[in-house]
């Protein structure tokens, strides 16, 4: 008896350079071919001795949050090369699959994606509030942040305690996570003009204490609404700052 599968399960499990988000918009998107037939359902189910074949341009990184990075390292002047980093705030790998392309020459990172874990210059630290990471094997020449549901101010003592003497910080800031968690509604829409009001307030503030803590101040650069438009009833940009440290 022929084994059948979904066939999303069954492309995660041939094509592992993909992520499961990638590969189930790829199905939707008709690019994946079983047998020679489009099949555009990702609960499929398909026979395990199926051809399955994606036809679609293979993505620099691992997920599209690498090409914000990269956009940052490049418009900031960030050298990656050879550098030991820290990157936190994973999920699939995209910062890190942007630093390794970079040139990085070592990442610590928690819960990255199969590809990402693999790689020999990736160390994973699971389950690990950064909060309360204390110490590395070594202190890192850079840290990168895409931190959600939480503020980045609750982790700076940590990350600082992490990096060398002069050290450079490339950190995400969203502004519905820089408000109130009562302030924010479903998918992370804020809605309320006084809480967006608030909310860049505090970016203000972090913009500030990171000009305080780095010799080189904050470098910014403003991306608007991600893809799902979650900023878009009040323009909420996202902030890069990169700075380098003062001891």
């Amino acid at each position: 008896m022929v084994m059948k599968r979904r066939l999303d399960e069954i492309c995660i499990e041939r094509f592992q350079q993909y992520s499961r988000t990638y590969i189930q918009s790829l199905i939707l998107q008709g690019k994946v071919f079983v047998d020679g037939k489009v099949v555009n359902k990702a609960g499929t189910a398909v026979s395990d001795k199926a051809v399955v074949e994606i036809i679609a341009q293979v993505p620099k990184y691992v997920c599209r949050v690498g090409h914000k990075l990269e956009a940052a390292i490049e418009q900031l002047g960030v050298d990656v090369a050879g550098k030991v980093a820290l990157d936190s705030g994973l999920s699939t790998g995209g910062f890190t699959d942007c630093l390794l392309q970079h040139g990085a020459s070592f990442v610590y990172g928690v819960d990255v994606a199969d590809k990402i874990r693999r790689d020999e210059r990736v160390s994973v630290i699971e389950r690990t509030n950064l909060r309360y990471l204390t110490a590395l094997p070594q202190r890192v020449d850079l840290v990168t942040l895409d931190l959600s549901f939480i503020s980045i101010l609750t982790v700076m003592p940590a990350v600082i305690n992490l990096m060398k003497e002069e050290a450079t910080l490339i950190t995400l800031v969203k502004p519905q996570f820089e408000a109130r968690r009562s302030q924010v509604g479903g998918g992370g829409i804020v809605r309320d003009t006084l809480v967006h009001k608030e909310a860049h307030l505090a970016i203000a503030i972090i913009e500030m204490i990171l000009a305080k803590l780095f010799a080189a101040g904050a470098d910014i650069m403003k991306e608007l609404a991600g893809k799902n438009g979650s900023h878009t009833t009040i323009p909420m940009a996202y902030s890069f700052m990169a700075s380098v440290l003062a001891r």
